[in-house]
């Protein structure tokens, strides 16, 4: 044969191809042994897992309850159903299916039955084994759905799939919203946030089977670790109070066209929050809701509510007393080369430095003031971190900022920095922190720490309580105390507030104007504020109000935007807020306990009572039940329930279907 003879070069191409093909054959078979042998097992772990997972099931979250027992927070379980049509036989399914989606249509009317009838067909002829029916039922319209001809009989038998999962809900709608807060894998506020743990409880473990695309769908009915429900938390709210300060500032900053603002209550003796209030609007948006939670994390410069934190730093270290003079001159006082101006032309002539805090003066503060601290500035600035002016207060919610106060080390620090401290500004708080030190004043001097948790129930046992703490056991003498409480008092009675001044409740108090991002003329504006406490003559609360950026041509003096705020909770708590008549600890001794214990067994006898009624078809006396408690009851025995107003339950009447009822609250 010759080179280039084609039988030659046909054997070479066959020879050649066979060697491809042996170790093709080769590699397969090397590939099969590490399948099968070497990694084998490991495979067909990892091929289960993939298919069927022990997989986790949230539990249900605990609910969030304010100091006058309404309930703030809770979860709901809500339920998506779904249908493994594989299950039910062609003879079952005709039987069955006119009826099914006629009652589909009444229950999920978003398909018509003839909708539905097509679906259903189509999701048997093809055996899926997890169609989707409907999502976020509650228990009563789950249970309704289960009674239908189809879907009677239990899982095993129907094919239906429920999974019950919990959304949030919140009862009050918007009240103290952002004080409540939120938690969210990617998203977190409020005291949702700060006790998330307590209230996430503990998930438990179920076998389930993936069906691709995300979806899971139970193997059995129980639990291979059953979930534990969250606790219970009480907070120091009462929305009694929440409800009268919400509308007090929501009026104001409607009126002025505010940007936003804040409101916090306080009770003088316990530091315990009774409100908190925060508003605001978006751009170009006329409603106000609680967007931010201003009150903790809104750091601004104070303004003239700063004047009694320096009137009684210099107080305690001897540098002034509220009786020395001072020449206000004309309302002008230059300081390195800027000027300190009063809000009054010309100024209040001479006048003693009390008379100067009553009328706001900042001439007459900065005068009497700022010449003894010039030539060691850091005495003023220590006094003030003694006085707990220098940090956090350590309130349960996330997100307080720090409050800032200068010092000459400070790049913030220039030739003017200490005289503008005496009047607000240079320093920046939150309200909160401004609202602490003046209920340390309304308390003697005691600054207590401002808290919003009261205590932790689990399964109705208290098993944690918060505790009375102090940031400062004194703040100051009793002396200089008094004598700011007493200068407080006259700001109402013949200060800067005269215009909230009541013949039937004595307030106290500090008004605040200050104007914002003053550098920036584009973006200038004003900040009204007002603290106080009331009543003057035996403080029980402590306010704090805070409104930005009203619209200047409409008003923002504090004793015109803020104090009538004040003014309105302080009448509506003392016209509305029984006081309380709690006997002194030990009053009962052991009868407090023995009471406890027949009102808990007496609630038990009460719930045992209503479940008997409910199972022989008759209906329980709801009147003084907790709404959660009646709701949860009613839909465990299939009724749909509507709610009408907020509290306990008051009255009910029946609803329009046959197992339907409406609960009246108030």
């Amino acid at each position: 044969m010759t080179p280039n003879d084609p039988e030659r070069l046909n054997s070479r191409w066959v020879a050649g191809l066979t060697a491809v093909l042996a170790l093709f054959a080769a590699a397969v078979l090397v590939k099969l042994y590490v399948v099968s042998l070497r990694d084998g097992e490991a495979l067909r772990e990892a091929g289960r897992e993939r298919v069927v997972q022990q997989r986790e099931v949230p539990a249900s979250r605990g609910n969030i309850y304010s100091a006058d027992g309404q309930l703030l927070a809770t979860s709901m379980p809500v339920y998506e159903l779904r249908w493994d049509a594989s299950i039910v036989d062609q003879a079952r399914f005709d039987e069955r299916i006119q009826k099914t989606v006629l009652g589909l249509h009444r229950l999920l009317p978003e398909r018509s039955a003839s909708e539905w009838l097509t679906y259903l067909r189509e999701q048997h002829r093809e055996g899926k084994r997890y169609a989707f029916l409907a999502k976020n039922l509650s228990f009563s319209l789950y249970r309704k759905v289960r009674d239908l001809p189809l879907f009677e009989g239990g899982p095993f038998k129907s094919g239906l799939i429920a999974e019950e999962r919990y959304t949030r809900l919140m009862p009050m709608g918007m009240l103290a919203q952002r004080t409540i807060g939120y938690w969210r894998p990617d998203a977190k506020a409020g005291l949702e946030a700060t006790f998330n743990e307590v209230l996430g409880g503990q998930n438990g473990l179920r076998w389930m089977q993936h069906f691709g695309k995300g979806q899971w769908k139970p193997l059995e009915a129980e639990f291979e670790v059953d979930p534990r429900d969250g606790a219970d938390i009480e907070i120091t709210l009462d929305t009694r109070i929440q409800d009268i300060a919400h509308r007090a500032l929501l009026q104001r900053l409607e009126q002025f066209q505010a940007d936003h603002g804040s409101v916090i209550v306080m009770e003088v003796a316990t530091g315990k929050i009774r409100a908190m209030v925060n508003l605001g609007r978006k751009k170009d948006d006329s409603v106000y809701t609680e967007l931010r939670n201003y009150a903790v994390w809104e750091r601004t410069e104070p303004g003239s509510t700063f004047k009694f934190a320096a009137l009684l730093a210099a107080l305690e270290d001897g540098m002034v007393d509220t009786a020395t003079k001072v020449d206000t001159d004309g309302g002008v006082y230059v300081v390195h080369g800027r000027k300190v101006n009063d809000s009054h032309k010309g100024g209040y002539g001479v006048i003693s430095l009390g008379r100067a805090l009553e009328v706001s003066s900042n001439t007459g503060v900065v005068k009497a003031i700022y010449p003894k601290y010039v030539a060691d500035p850091q005495e003023f600035i220590d006094r003030l971190y003694q006085m707990g002016l220098g940090e956090k207060t350590g309130i349960e919610v996330h997100g307080e900022s720090a409050p800032f106060i200068p010092n000459p080390e400070s790049p913030r620090w220039s030739g003017p920095s200490l005289a503008w401290m005496m009047f607000g500004y240079g320093v920046e708080c939150t309200p909160l922190q401004t609202l602490t030190f003046y209920n340390a004043l309304a308390n003697d001097g005691k600054m207590v720490r401002p808290r919003l948790w009261e205590r932790t129930l689990d399964r109705g046992q208290v098993v944690a309580e918060s505790e009375l703490d102090y940031i400062r056991s004194s703040i100051a003498s009793k002396e200089n105390v008094m004598k700011v409480r007493d200068l407080m008092e006259k700001v109402v009675i013949r200060g800067t507030a005269t215009n909230i001044k009541l013949d039937s409740l004595k307030l106290a108090g500090k008004t605040g104007t200050c104007q914002l991002e003053y550098w920036n003329p584009a973006k200038m504006g004003y900040q009204a504020s007002f603290a106080g406490y009331f009543p003057a003559d035996n403080p029980k609360y402590s306010c704090v109000v805070v409104i930005a950026r009203p619209i200047k041509s409409m008003g923002y003096y504090a004793n015109i935007v803020a104090a009538p705020v004040f003014q309105d909770i302080a009448l509506g708590i003392t016209r509305f807020i029984p006081d309380d008549r709690t006997p002194p600890r030990g009053y009962w001794s052991d009868g407090l306990e023995t009471a406890a214990r027949k009102q808990e067994a007496s609630a038990e006898k009460r719930w045992a009572e209503a479940e008997a009624a409910l199972e022989r078809g008759s209906m329980p006396n709801w009147t003084g039940w907790k709404a959660t408690d009646a709701l949860h009851l009613l839909e465990r025995f299939g009724y749909s329930v509507q709610t009408k107003g907020n509290g306990r339950v008051r009255s009910w009447v029946p609803g329009g279907g046959r197992k339907s009822i409406t609960l009246i609250l108030g």
